[in-house]
């Protein structure tokens, strides 16, 4: 049995899984800073005079580079001490954002966003395989945790950057930077504590031979891709439909907070469900349902719109830690590759959809692009029946 997943002795001792809540604030806090945007993204695009399809380009390129170059990082991470590659990645993300209020064009924010993305490509992949190497028995509900940090991270920095550019002004962003300045130097004194074969393990080679057998792998990627093109959709432009329907900065944030808070709880329901129950059955039922609730919200208007749209964030991240755990049991000696896979390569390939969403919206409406992007959960339910029949089982 590999390194990776064999089950550590102290697997279940207070001091095997404290580093995993050390991994999880760090997330909350690197996501807290590449979530602090979107809800400005309609600032920026009135601040920057940009078209609703130039302002694609964007958030494009941001996620392309942040999630494309994910299992290529993760490969690095794999044989390397991953606690220390945790705090380098926060540390990169968090001195970037911070640097945005002072950007004097949409080119110079886009060079500041894109070496936040390079730090955020190392973390994830790192982190998500770390986490799992930690507690082998309780993957599903240690990935969700690891998630949720990521989440309570992204609802705070949905009110803060918004209070803070409505309230003082964008060159007051600099601010945000203090959290880095003690977390990452933080994890990696605390990586010290945590044995290096747990750090460090011994990683498998891949070729080409490899992936051509995996096509679980390749199915989980593929679902991953169509989950995620929803995902960076809406938070790509949530903000601009909302601008639309007459909503402040600082509802726009609110409803942001609330949607990803809602997320949170969806994570830690399905991470719970996901080692006791069908993870395919899991995998569907999250696809089909958000993808109602999904539309609602871009079909309806006021109070029935904002609770389809909280509902869909829930039923959305039901299924989120299952599709990542299925995909480091099919790479069982590369966790930190797969999750690199089908957390940053399908997000950044989803990036890449965002010029002809945006293109969509302009042409028609961004209810009616958002609408569109909602359906694309429905193939995603149906590819859940290719996967091995094994996988119904909770690990």
């Amino acid at each position: 049995m590999s390194t990776e997943t064999a089950p550590s002795l102290r697997s279940d001792s207070r001091g095997t899984l404290r580093p995993v809540f050390y991994i999880t604030a760090a997330h909350m806090a690197l996501d807290f800073y590449m979530v602090l945007t979107p809800p400005l993204w309609a600032f920026f695009q009135s601040h920057y005079n940009l078209t609703v399809a130039q302002f694609a380009y964007l958030p494009t390129v941001i996620v392309f580079c942040g999630s494309i170059t994910q299992p290529f990082m993760g490969y690095f991470s794999d044989g390397r001490d991953r606690m220390a590659l945790v705090a380098l990645g926060l540390f990169i993300t968090g001195i970037f954002v911070s640097c945005i209020g002072f950007a004097p064009s949409a080119y110079i924010l886009a060079v500041f966003l894109i070496f936040a993305s390079f730090g955020s490509s190392l973390f994830h992949p790192t982190a998500g395989g770390l986490v799992t190497a930690l507690t082998p028995h309780r993957a599903n509900l240690s990935m969700a945790i690891f998630l949720t940090g990521g989440t309570l991270g992204m609802a705070l920095a949905s009110i803060t950057g918004t209070q803070i550019v409505e309230r003082y002004g964008i060159q007051y962003l600099w601010l945000i930077v203090i959290p880095v300045l003690f977390l990452a130097p933080f994890i990696l004194w605390q990586s010290r504590k945590v044995p290096v074969h747990e750090r460090r393990v011994t990683a498998g080679k891949i070729d080409f031979s490899i992936l051509k057998k995996t096509r679980s792998l390749w199915t989980l990627f593929a679902i991953s891709v169509l989950r995620s093109i929803v995902h960076t959709g809406f938070v790509s432009f949530t903000a601009i439909l909302g601008a639309s329907r007459g909503w402040a900065t600082s509802d726009i944030g609110w409803v942001f907070s609330c949607y990803l808070l809602s997320s949170t709880l969806g994570r830690i329901t399905g991470g719970y469900l996901a080692d006791r129950m069908s993870q395919r059955k899991l995998l569907a039922f999250s696809c089909a349902s958000s993808a109602i609730f999904h539309a609602g919200f871009c079909l309806t208007d006021g109070y029935m719109a904002l609770i389809s749209f909280f509902v869909a964030g829930y039923l959305f991240d039901l299924g989120i830690t299952t599709n990542i755990s299925l995909a480091q049991r099919a790479l069982p000696h590369n966790t930190s590759t797969a999750t690199g896979l089908v957390m940053g390569f399908s997000w950044g390939m989803a990036g890449l959809a965002m010029i002809g969403v945006g293109s969509l919206a302009e042409w028609t409406s961004t209810a009616t692009a958002l609408t569109v992007v909602s359906m694309v959960l429905i193939p995603a339910a149906f590819l859940v029946a290719l996967l091995p029949s094994d996988y119904s089982k909770a690990r």
